[in-house]
């Protein structure tokens, strides 16, 4: 009996001891300050709750009871209704008067083998916003960017700060407290948009600064209805600019989201824009490919990848691309 008692208490302590370990690598990795001691205990108890929840997660995994691994990220010192104020106005859907519906390519084939822009070239590399609420401002870049490739064969990086800074008042976003896609697609056919280089990000809104250079403008967006326009806009239009529920996703790492992991696939609960760049199938599962905005070390180098067909987490409730002038 002390045997055991004795073997329970070192269990506690190796547990305790990985906890701290894991507690130091996250605040080290993320770079994480704290204003007082008692809000760093308070953040350590919150993140032992986060750890112990993503190994549960995890060993279900294993067993083949989920369909998509945990890991700690950025988010994990975060309570979920904290990360839920983070993500709450970041994909408000909302379609300017000028956005046309999807009607073309109705008898084109989805490619069986897939699709991914990334292969193309069409697609930039992964951005971090930080505790900027602008996924909707990458992923309209995204968009952008995609199109700009198509039409001129060079890819480049695009401002986001641009329209953090800029795209707020008439146009109806509120910078790093969010926005709307087609707000943004607004804005740039109206100002047009400069390249990161020339207006880099910053993760915090600063002062608009106003110039007569611009790489492009968007003549007018088109609005997709449904998951089957999604996948015949990705085959033939290249990335699209969607709207999901990314309540479930803090701490994904990889595998395939779907539809049992919680989310919300209702329009009213979309709370995040991404870029769609692809889709493929493993395993006789279909998935979409999806360009995040949190940074290469979260998720599979910065994506991840949702269940097809079953509107996972909302996406194909509001989708759109933007055709350039």
């Amino acid at each position: 009996m002390k045997f055991l008692v004795v073997v329970a208490a070192l269990v506690l302590v190796a547990g305790a001891s990985s906890v701290y370990e894991e507690w130091q690598k996250f605040r080290w990795d993320h770079e994480k300050t704290y204003s007082s001691l008692v809000e760093e205990k308070r953040r350590f108890s919150i993140f032992q709750k986060n750890f112990i929840e993503i190994q549960e997660h995890n060993e279900k995994y294993e067993r083949g009871e989920e369909s998509f691994a945990k890991k700690v990220t950025q988010f994990a010192d975060m309570t979920q209704e904290e990360f839920l104020d983070l993500l709450e106005p970041q994909g408000v859907p909302a379609l300017p008067s000028n956005a046309v519906p999807f009607d073309n390519f109705e008898d084109a084939d989805i490619e069986r083998d897939g699709v991914d822009w990334r292969e193309k070239g069409a697609v930039t590399p992964v951005k971090d916003q930080g505790d900027c609420g602008s996924s909707w401002a990458f992923s309209a870049v995204g968009a952008i960017e995609g199109q700009y490739f198509k039409e001129n064969g060079s890819l480049l990086t695009l401002s986001a700060q641009e329209l953090v800074d800029c795209s707020t008042g008439w146009y109806g976003n509120n910078g790093c407290g969010g926005g709307a896609i087609d707000y943004a697609f607004n804005f740039v056919q109206h100002e047009g948009i400069q390249t990161e280089e020339t207006y880099p990000y910053q993760a915090r809104r600063t002062s608009c600064i106003k110039s007569d250079y611009f790489v492009t403008r968007v003549k007018t967006c088109v609005s997709l209805s449904d998951e089957r326009e999604l996948a015949r806009a990705v085959t033939n239009i290249g990335p699209v600019a969607v709207a999901i529920d990314a309540s479930k996703l803090a701490f994904y790492d990889r595998g395939i989201v779907d539809e049992k992991c919680g989310c919300s696939n209702n329009e009213k609960d979309l709370n995040y824009s991404a870029l769609v760049v692809g889709y493929g199938s493993e395993d006789d599962i279909d998935y979409w490919i999806v360009k995040n905005s949190w940074g290469e070390n979260w998720g599979e180098k910065g994506y991840f990848r949702l269940k097809r067909h079953v509107r996972t987490c909302g996406i194909g409730s509001h989708n759109t691309y933007p055709i350039l002038q």
